[in-house]
């Protein structure tokens, strides 16, 4: 569908697809992206494999194909702001001829951000503060993020940095995000949720590809409290969703099913007040016809008591 566009910031993306994914044999699974009035940044976490950078990529091209004249695979729905600028640091860009490691590119591209990124800047960061030492990474990465959101540009970061998922507690304009996963076969479903960060599942996946349980139980153990108490907490909300998904689905089950004896309660009822309506009518033909009888019975007695005066006459 056609979006509308050259509206001003938050954006809107209803059933949002990425165009190559439709050109394979797979299904795709659609996402909703909503931003409130205030929002500016979209802090998405998870693991990999996930869909995240896909899930940039798709917001990007969507914006980029709009501006172009071109109809993204998008749904009825989706508003699109005119962003004057598009930054995207995606993907590793060392370089040996230019002398330029993981992070220094990183940096690189992330000062030229700071330098022009403004309120009708779209950017997209994938992996956030990675390539160096993590608290530094994440310190440098936050620092990015609150500039960002103050200028008012709209950014799209994912990141697997514990202390990042943090950031949108304290920082108005910074909203959490995650593509959802399946703890119970450790399989992404691709679907999107805002609000809630997503857990990285490193260890777990190390598990599930046959790392000795030596090694995990070592891994496990040196994983820092702050990091261990944020995953449980995650791994809570998680399970509470999948309790309220569950729930909803049911639910759902039910209305459906209550709509379904409501469908048959009032075909029933239908049917009833028709023979009811049938009854009356032929009730009402009865009495009709019984007065129509009542009537020549009377005329034909009132001849005969006619005929007998005359005769006795």
């Amino acid at each position: 569908e056609v979006p509308e566009v050259g509206l001003e910031p938050p954006i809107a993306i209803v059933h949002g697809r990425h165009p190559l994914l439709l050109a394979g044999q797979e299904p795709v699974v659609p996402f909703d992206l909503a931003l409130d009035e205030e929002d500016r940044t979209l802090l998405i976490s998870g693991p990999n494999t996930g869909g995240k950078t896909v899930l940039l990529k798709a917001v990007g091209l969507a914006a980029a194909l709009a501006q172009s004249g071109i109809i993204p695979p998008v749904g009825v729905g989706t508003r699109l702001p005119l962003f004057h600028r598009f930054y995207a640091d995606i993907g590793d860009r060392q370089s040996i001829a230019a002398s330029l490691s993981t992070f220094s590119a990183h940096v690189r591209m992330l000062r030229r951000i700071l330098d022009y990124a403004d309120g009708a800047t779209l950017v997209l960061l994938d992996e956030i503060g990675s390539g160096t030492d993590p608290a530094e990474g994440s310190a440098l990465a936050a620092a990015t993020l609150v500039s960002l959101t103050a200028r008012g540009s709209l950014t799209l970061a994912t990141t697997h940095l514990g202390t990042l998922k943090d950031l949108a507690t304290h920082t108005p304009g910074v909203v959490n995000a995650s593509l959802q996963f399946d703890a119970a076969t450790l399989t992404p479903t691709y679907r999107f949720l805002k609000g809630v960060p997503g857990r990285s599942y490193g260890l777990a996946i190390a598990r599930r590809l046959g790392v000795a349980p030596a090694i995990l139980a070592d891994a496990e153990a040196r994983v820092p409290d702050a990091e261990r108490s944020l995953d449980m907490l995650l791994a809570s909300v998680e399970e509470r969703q999948r309790q309220l998904r569950a729930a909803q689905e049911l639910a759902a089950a039910r209305a459906i099913e209550l709509d379904a004896l409501g469908a048959r309660l009032t075909g029933q009822a239908e049917a009833q007040a028709a023979r009811e309506a049938e009854l009356k009518r032929k009730e009402k033909e009865a009495e009709k016809a019984g007065r129509q009888m009542a009537r020549s019975h009377l005329m034909e007695a009132r001849q005969l008591v006619e005929q007998a005066l005359a005769e006795a006459r």
